[in-house]
């Protein structure tokens, strides 16, 4: 008795040298004539040239491989090649969620004759040169490559199926990816036919024939979106953005509302329909030249152990704050290192440290402004021009450094002024205005709205107010600065690394944890040896299994034949023992008769 094991069923089959035609195969589902293998415990019968079908192929309309599977019972899919619906069986790539009828799948791919007639992945039936097509009465209007959507001319540069209405130029055959990775979607998507009409991912709207799909997530893009130039294309005026998940159009107009619009990366109003790119369902613009200028990636001193990458943060559901001036991020785009919950928004980026201060190992950077950070020396509210050490999060206030004057002459008033705080008694109605948060004070140098909580260099006798951002070039010629800029941003010491050149028992531990270290070399390398030795005997092991299974079921068949057989046995000598008892009898009643 012939036994195979198959692919396509876990157990072995046997052969069935003539089937039975009231069974139908499981993988065409037509009715079983002839040889047929089958599995009788499971019902699964196939015929013998099904059973001869490769289990994976390549087809020029996928470019994965597909796999020979059997769908139970009712379950259908339409074929990605005749648009027909299919049962049974199908060549299949799970991934992209992409089906063949078996017969469509093994169809001889039609070659190329000369340059008149040719096979592309692009589309499931042969396309024509578009000379030939013009003979056929195709109205001109029609003649729009679906991957451009540029009108094709009637010449040797575009071909076309007029059964589908489905042109392409040359040019766009030969440079459309067959698979693309893009900022819409964080799976990599494969250019598919499609069977159906599906709603794009990026535009929103209806499309059909291509698509660029991610079968495991059901993410489709139509050509359109997923080929948009980038946001450094000259002249375009739909672009694609790593920023955000759907296209950005240029404003072309500018509405009643427009100066509610800002830009998501410097927080600024958008002015200027050349200027500005969005998502209007998503109220999501920037200016070009924020998009243009900022870099995906940097590598940041105030964050020396890993690299901070641009990404958008959403307006709801969670607070992210910059690590370095502390303001709210929300909604804009920020850099962000999310293995540490560090966040730097724009501006801060451009910052590095300069300034030193005596007491603490590392250089301190100027913040104009700042939000929710206090003075680690007076403990004050730090809100307006604060040194601060985003490594250690220390922070102090520009006049609270030791080399910084509390009292300075500026040129623009005849008496000193001296760090005083804010706001003062003549500039309240009421003792409760103090707390008012809709009072207006102002600095007498800029004449600007100041902050009133902001203390401020002040002259008593003339009741002079100088904000401390209008006196900053008086202030920042006492600050040490960094010799070596460059050296000095490149790389910041931590604290632990500077005390353990000088702290007795961080050396020992330094030098215990090396000693640790040098040890587990040899037995990761060991472990990892031994991983290495489990897969193959794990793989082994499965080979084994897969060649002692049908022996096993081979051996369950004889021994159940055998079962058969001395039951059999044991029947008819039971029939002839009793044939034998009973003829005697009937010739002793003869005779007594």
């Amino acid at each position: 008795m012939d036994i195979i094991k198959h692919f396509l069923h876990r157990h072995p089959l046997s052969f069935i040298e003539k089937g039975n035609e009231d069974l139908t195969c499981s993988r065409c589902l037509k009715h079983l004539s002839g040889p047929t293998y089958g599995c009788s415990k499971c019902k699964f019968f196939i015929h013998d040239h099904c059973a001869k079908l490769r289990p994976k192929i390549e087809n020029f309309l996928h470019p994965c491989p597909l796999v020979l599977k059997i769908l139970p019972l009712p379950v259908v899919y339409t074929c990605n090649l005749c648009i027909e619906p299919g049962a049974g069986s199908t060549y299949r790539c799970e991934e992209c969620n992409f089906d063949m009828h078996v017969e469509c799948a093994l169809q001889p791919t039609m070659k190329s004759e000369g340059v008149e007639l040719i096979q592309h992945f692009t589309h499931w039936h042969p396309l024509t040169l578009l000379v030939h097509l013009k003979n056929m009465e195709l109205e001109e209007d029609q003649v729009c490559c679906f991957i451009c959507q540029k009108l094709c001319s009637a010449s040797a540069t575009a071909y076309g199926c007029k059964q589908c209405n489905f042109f392409l130029h040359n040019s766009c055959m030969t440079s459309i990816p067959r698979k693309i990775n893009h900022f819409f979607h964080p799976c990599r998507l494969i250019l598919l036919t499609s069977p159906f009409s599906y709603t794009c991912g990026g535009c929103d709207e209806h499309a059909s024939a291509l698509t660029f799909s991610c079968g495991r997530c059901r993410f489709q893009l139509d050509v359109k979106c997923a080929l948009l130039p980038t946001v450094k294309s000259e002249g375009s005026k739909l672009i694609r953005h790593f920023s955000h998940q759907h296209p950005l159009a240029l404003r072309e107009k500018m509405d009643g509302s427009s100066n509610e619009v800002r830009c998501k990366a410097c927080g600024e109003i958008c002015s200027g329909p050349s200027y500005t790119f969005g998502c209007s369902r998503c109220n999501f613009f920037f200016h070009r030249s924020c998009a243009v200028e900022l870099p995906q990636e940097i590598h940041h001193p105030f964050h020396p152990q890993h690299p901070l990458i641009l990404s958008p943060f959403p307006s709801h559901d969670y607070d992210y704050y910059c690590s370095g001036c502390g303001s709210d991020v929300r909604s804009l785009l920020a850099y962000r290192c999310k293995k540490c919950e560090f966040t730097l928004h724009k501006d801060c980026a451009k910052l590095t440290p300069s300034f030193k201060y005596g007491p603490h190992p590392h250089l301190l950077t100027l913040f104009d402004k700042t939000d929710g950070i206090y003075c680690d020396i007076c403990h004050k509210k730090a809100n307006n021009f604060c040194l601060r050490c985003v490594v250690c999060r220390f922070s102090i206030h520009l006049y609270c450094h030791p080399s910084v004057p509390k009292t300075i002459n500026y040129k623009r008033h005849i008496h000193p002024l001296t760090v005083t705080k804010s706001p003062f008694d003549y500039e309240l109605n009421s003792p409760e205005d103090a707390y008012n948060l809709d009072d207006e004070f102002y600095c007498d140098i800029c004449e600007e709205k100041r902050d009133k909580e902001n203390d401020v260099y002040y002259c008593e006798t003339c009741k002079f107010i100088a904000e401390m951002g209008c006196v900053i070039s008086v202030l920042l010629p006492f600050l040490t600065i960094a010799e070596d800029q460059s050296t000095a941003s490149s790389r910041i010491i931590s604290t632990d690394e500077e005390n353990s050149a000088t702290d007795p028992m961080l050396a020992k531990l330094d030098e215990e944890i090396a000693k640790h270290s040098e040890k587990a070399k040899p037995l990761k390398v060991e472990v990892e040896s031994l991983k290495v030795l489990i897969q193959k005997l794990q793989a082994r092991l499965e080979v084994l299994e897969a060649e002692l299974q049908p022996i096993a079921w081979g051996l369950d068949k004889l021994q159940e034949d055998r079962y058969l057989y001395i039951y059999e046995l044991k029947h008819k000598t039971n029939e002839n023992q009793n044939s034998v008892k009973a003829s005697p009898s009937e010739g002793l009643s003869a005779n007594r008769s």
